[in-house]
């Protein structure tokens, strides 16, 4: 994915999964970085038939980063426990470190490859000219 406003793309790492992100805020950002995990697990085919499920979610922590690696781990436990694979309707972060959001969830068949954690290994999230971006490894 490489939108100018937001997306993701895979870097180079020797033993894990790396992905670059951006967006032009953190609701952006955050939304792109669910994208980007859910590409690198290679999720097949979603169940032909199964209606959505709607959910929402709220999260807080002490900071931005660790605000992403508690969304996104929530999302990674929903992918491997359950086979969803979740959409963004709505994400809202606020400046107290807190996240809102509205998720569609469709049953997925497989995925490709087992992530095991989101980590908080070169996690930084930078403001930029653009808006906001991030380097997030994932433990395979």
């Amino acid at each position: 994915m490489n939108d100018r406003l937001a997306g993701f793309e895979e870097q180079s790492h020797t033993a894990d999964l790396e992905i670059r992100v951006w967006g032009e805020d953190l609701d952006s950002l955050f939304s792109a970085a669910a994208n980007g995990m859910f590409y690198l697990s290679g999720i097949e085919d979603s169940e032909e038939g199964f209606s959505s499920v709607k959910e929402s979610i709220s999260l807080d922590a002490m900071d931005y980063e660790g605000l992403l690696i508690l969304f996104l781990e929530e999302l990674l436990y929903r992918l491997t426990e359950d086979y969803m694979l979740f959409s963004i309707d709505k994400i809202s972060i606020s400046t107290e470190f807190s996240l809102k959001a509205k998720l569609r969830g469709t049953q997925i068949r497989s995925y490709q490859r087992d992530i095991k954690a989101v980590t908080y290994h070169r996690l930084n999230i930078r403001e930029t000219d653009q808006g906001y971006e991030v380097n997030i490894v994932f433990d395979i």
